[in-house]
């Protein structure tokens, strides 16, 4: 093994976290590398010690430098983490999602060696402690939330920029399911919510961001475990999120003015405006009573009718908004000649793909080709 490893202890915990992230269980990744099931478990479990040969094998197969896995735990987060999913999401994907989210600390930890992030700026929750969320308790949260931001009741162009703008740090990963739309932790340090970029939408991008946001308000300290739910809690800690989602983007006062009409065009010309799906509009014109329970349903059977509902007009044309601060901060790094981007990378000890995924960098960012030494012939051979 190189001589840079051999004072450093082999972290198992490592090892399981990137064959997670590769989507391989123990069996597929010991069919990989030569070995058996048992023996992958006896690795991941600290039981036994690779060899150099094993290490290196385990480098290729899963795509992550062997530094890696010497690389100490100094990110694991053990506090509730917040989906946005659906029931029938599988174990393998939330799972996956949790190790890359301890992979954007990593990143954020070297890259704060440098870069001064922008402070938290949450919004003070003094007056709502002990509140049990009701519908009234949620609109006055988002109506504290503007006003503490300073939005007015104008619509929010961009909720990824403001949760960054306020210290949260966002990251747009593919999660590899259409089950999976966000998720978020409150983290010790800074709060982080990541989104999925499986559905491309400008609009369901703000509604899945305000939702994340409403869940670090309100449930933070409420909700220690939510796989300790019932059915029914579960259901109502989303209603509550949705319902903050939707009071937040569409705020009373000022979405209440803008509605002219009950026609599905309209709620189109709306959503240019609002930046807000059809569908949320509709419903909350409901929960404002601008229109009654007979007309949401006609206008939900409209929107079945013109097959309107997971793909929506104007969804082609609206600008997904995307997170800017850690690939900014990588940027600043470089510019300043203080790092170049194979120092980076070596510092993160992750794949080049992942961090270029997680930072919202172009792809082959970290692409060795124009690095290699500059060789010139001189002289043929006869």
């Amino acid at each position: 093994m190189a001589s840079q490893f051999k004072d450093r202890a082999f972290n198992p915990r490592r090892l399981k976290e990137a064959r997670i992230a590769k989507g391989l269980s123990a069996a597929e990744l010991a069919q990989e590398i030569g070995l058996s099931r048992q023996a992958v478990s006896l690795l991941e479990g600290g039981d036994t010690q690779p060899k150099a040969e094993t290490i290196m094998h385990l480098s290729y197969a899963l795509g992550f430098p062997r530094s890696f896995f010497y690389k100490q735990s100094d990110c694991e987060f053990s506090g509730n983490t917040f989906f946005r999913a659906s029931s029938s999401m599988t174990k393998k994907v939330r799972e996956s999602q949790l190790v890359k989210a301890d992979f954007v600390e990593m990143i954020l930890n070297e890259l704060e060696k440098y870069i001064d992030f922008p402070e938290i700026n949450l919004p003070p929750m003094d007056e709502f402690e002990g509140c049990d969320w009701n519908e009234r308790d949620i609109e006055e949260l988002t109506i504290h939330c503007r006003n503490f931001w300073k939005l007015g009741v104008r619509p929010i162009d961009d909720m990824v920029k403001v949760l960054e703008t306020n210290g949260i740090i966002v990251t747009s990963i593919n999660t590899g399911s259409l089950k999976l739309d966000a998720f978020c932790q409150p983290r010790h340090r800074r709060p982080l919510i990541i989104l999925s970029n499986d559905k491309q939408s400008a609009v369901r991008r703000q509604f899945d961001s305000a939702h994340e946001l409403g869940h670090l308000l309100m449930h933070k300290d409420l909700v220690d475990n939510q796989s300790l739910m019932s059915p029914q809690e579960f259901k109502r800690m989303e209603n509550q999120a949705h319902r903050f989602a939707s009071a937040l983007l569409l705020p009373e006062e000022g979405f209440a003015k803008s509605v002219r009409s009950s026609t599905i065009s309209h709620f189109t010309e709306l959503k240019a405006f609002w930046k807000t799906s059809i569908g949320a509009m509709v419903k909350r014109c409901l929960d404002l009573g601008i229109i009654d329970e007979v007309k949401y349903t006609s206008l939900q059977k409209q929107i079945s009718t013109r097959k309107i509902r997971t793909r929506e007009p104007l969804d082609e044309v609206l600008p997904v908004s995307e997170p800017k601060v850690l690939k900014q901060a990588i940027e600043m790094i470089i510019k300043a000649g203080v790092k170049t981007p194979m120092d980076l990378l070596y510092d993160f000890d992750l794949p080049a793909v992942l961090v270029e995924e997680i930072c919202n960098l172009k792809k082959g960012f970290f692409n060795l080709e124009g690095n290699e030494p500059k060789l010139r012939l001189v002289k043929q051979i006869d």
